[in-house]
């Protein structure tokens, strides 16, 4: 299984003294696996805790993301998301919904266009464009005919497709609101400081083992690094993967109006936003925007926090919001 781990973490090293039994204070790591994406999770263990607490921390982070996984992942053949691509008549679960109707209302809102039904147009063209040479307008008009999120509606519960071959993949935005359903039972376990991390999403609360806010490195291209209290971030695109074909940027998304993949100098978001939900889908927003009308929006808005990379000149540029600073950081001594 493919596993996903693009932002790293630096965790100085550190001693604490244990009373009795007691593992309270102490820095503590649980790794999983969830929607094929690998997840990692380091927490401090709150004064009070029983001998019991790690092992119990586990077996939460585990249950949460097996409920996840039966909701959302195409991995799992019974899924709630897969039954919906089979037609299935039944009634969703509230993860499928929150984060159907999430993507809805972001697309809605921004006019972007999402990546969420585009898979038979990724098909059409290939892994990497290899068939874009002989795709034709009318190949492409075809399977219009089965894209768009917009032809897929709600109605207490059931899904609603204006055509059934409709395929949905929430997996980008799913991930967003799987961290905040771990950060949720984190809460509930009266951890105040933690940090979890799976595929490009991070969601921080309290401080680090050094006492400081959690230090996150955006893209191992840059040397941007981002300081986070209490905040959450998700970054789409990438610094170094990106494709050029005669001389213009295209990203790995498509444009589910017209069938053609996006071209643009875009080629990373990053969003911080309250929770992971929120920044995985107006990152992914804005990565299927483009620069030009991601900028008009966010300057539209006034409490949007994102930085834009982007290809000119043959350099990386990027776009910052007033209200969000970077720290340039060549070397780092914790």
């Amino acid at each position: 299984m493919k596993q996903i781990l693009l932002i790293t973490l630096f965790l100085p090293g550190f001693i604490l003294a244990l009373n009795g039994c007691s593992p309270a204070g102490k820095f503590k790591t649980v790794n999983g696996v969830v929607m094929g994406y690998s997840y990692k999770i380091v927490y401090q263990v709150p004064s009070y805790a029983p001998w019991s607490f790690e092992s119990d921390v586990r077996r939460a982070a585990r249950r949460q993301a097996q409920m996840i996984d039966r909701s959302l992942s195409l991995y799992h053949k019974s899924s709630v998301i897969n039954n919906v691509n089979s037609n299935k008549d039944f009634t969703t679960d509230s993860v499928f919904r929150t984060v159907l109707t999430k993507a809805k209302e972001v697309a809605e809102r921004t006019g972007a266009y999402l990546n969420t039904t585009t898979k038979p147009l990724q098909d059409l063209w290939g892994y990497n464009m290899s068939n874009h040479q002989n795709v034709t307008a009318h190949d492409i008009a075809r399977v219009l005919e089965y894209t768009g999120l917009w032809k897929v509606h709600l109605d207490e519960g059931k899904v609603i497709k204006e055509d059934p071959r409709i395929q949905l993949n929430l997996n980008t935005i799913g991930i967003g609101y799987a961290v905040d359903l771990l950060a949720t039972m984190l809460d509930n376990q009266d951890i105040s400081n933690y940090i979890i991390e799976v595929g490009k999403v991070v969601s921080c609360k309290g401080l680090n083992p050094s006492g400081t806010p959690w230090r996150i490195i955006i893209d191992d291209v840059s040397t941007d690094v981002i300081y986070l209290l209490d905040k959450a971030m998700a970054i789409s695109g990438s610094l170094k993967n990106f494709k050029t074909r005669e001389g213009k940027i295209v990203n790995t998304l498509f444009n589910s109006r017209t069938g053609y993949p996006l071209e643009d100098p875009l080629i990373s978001t990053m969003v911080i936003a309250s929770n992971c939900l929120e920044a995985a889908t107006y990152s992914m927003a804005f990565y299927s925007m483009g620069l030009e009308r991601s900028i008009q929006f966010i300057e539209s808005q006034s409490n949007i926090q994102a930085i834009l990379y982007y290809y000119q000149e043959e350099q990386i540029k990027k776009y910052a919001t007033s209200n969000i600073t970077p720290r340039h950081e060549l070397q780092y001594f914790p």
